[in-house]
């Protein structure tokens, strides 16, 4: 019987790594979805379709496509071009997912600031744009530098993608620009706010985008050491764990907003209606975020403290 070398184990334990990471990630993902689905049957599917909601389906159901392509791609495939051709639609799935994501939270920055600072976001919305290009650029070189050896020994299953360059983590650096800009404006916003008013809806906008941040920034340090200093064959194993994170916070962050704006509303009209008529009229913020067809008070980005009889907030 032949002895295996040294390397092949090294790539053996690098890819049970990876193959464990991604179905750690995967097991998050469906834990997740199923403590959240209620609320977003409750607060998502009877609103109106708008830039919010179809936003919110697509990170939320995206989250597992490439993800359970990955345990495809490292337990099951064992041909060596079947491999890396399944890789490269995974990766671009993924990197759609983090776009997805992205425009979330500009969204919201938007949204919790009001119409009045369209320029300001238009400027914000330009630089975001050319940092996408140049992201896709630093994707489009990594994902096209991936190569396989197939299986490692006759009766193992699974895939080694190994890459020829790092450059991923530029990617991770643009994606914390993006991010620290969006919570950046929100944080600026909530201390104008708590200066005169302690209104749930953005207390919960706050706390949520701070916990979030914390957790993305912390993530995205991880993955770009990995990237930096980990082996070829498993210097991207952390993307996966960041994707996963990335969605299922995106999607809390809008089931909050949501919920809030819900027991704002039951707290303004009383508890007089059915729970899924005011979750109708629950269309949080602002309009271009939010998007309604209903008539419930909507949030215009200047003060939180009263619903005034035209039902705006001053």
């Amino acid at each position: 019987m032949s002895v295996l070398s040294p390397t092949v184990i090294e790539t053996f334990i690098h890819i049970r790594i990876a193959n464990c990471t991604a179905v750690a990630a995967v097991t998050v993902l469906i834990w997740d979805y199923l403590i959240t689905l209620p609320d977003e049957v409750a607060l998502i599917w009877p609103s109106s379709w708008n830039i919010s909601k179809s936003l919110f389906l697509l990170n939320r159901y995206l989250a597992f496509v490439d993800p359970i392509m990955l345990i495809q791609v490292l337990i099951f495939d064992d041909d060596a071009k079947l491999c890396i051709y399944h890789f490269r639609i995974l990766a671009w799935f993924c990197i759609a997912g983090f776009v997805v994501g992205q425009f979330i939270l500009i969204l919201r920055a938007y949204a919790v600031w009001g119409a009045q600072y369209n320029r300001l976001f238009a400027v914000i919305m330009g630089l975001t744009l050319v940092i996408f290009a140049v992201s896709f650029w630093t994707s489009a070189k990594y994902i096209n530098g991936v190569y396989s050896i197939g299986v490692l020994a006759q009766g193992v299953t699974g895939c080694a993608p190994i890459f020829r360059n790092r450059l991923a983590w530029i990617d991770f650096v643009l994606f914390l620009a993006v991010e620290s800009t969006s919570t950046g404006l929100m944080v600026i916003k909530a201390i104008q706010h708590f200066r005169v008013s302690r209104h749930s809806l953005m207390t919960t906008i706050y706390n949520d985008g701070l916990l979030y941040f914390g957790l993305v920034l912390a993530m995205a340090i991880a993955n770009v050491i990995v990237f930096v200093v980990a082996p070829r064959d498993m210097n991207g194993f952390l993307i996966i764990v960041q994707r996963v994170l990335h969605s299922l916070l995106c999607s809390r962050v809008l089931l909050h907003i949501r919920s809030a704006y819900e027991a704002q509303n039951r707290r303004l009209i009383g508890d007089s209606l059915p729970t899924m008529v005011i979750a109708q009229m629950a269309e949080p913020l602002n309009d271009s975020l939010w998007p309604s067809d209903h008539s419930g008070p909507q949030y215009d980005g200047s003060d939180y403290r009263t619903f005034d009889d035209g039902n705006r907030v001053h």
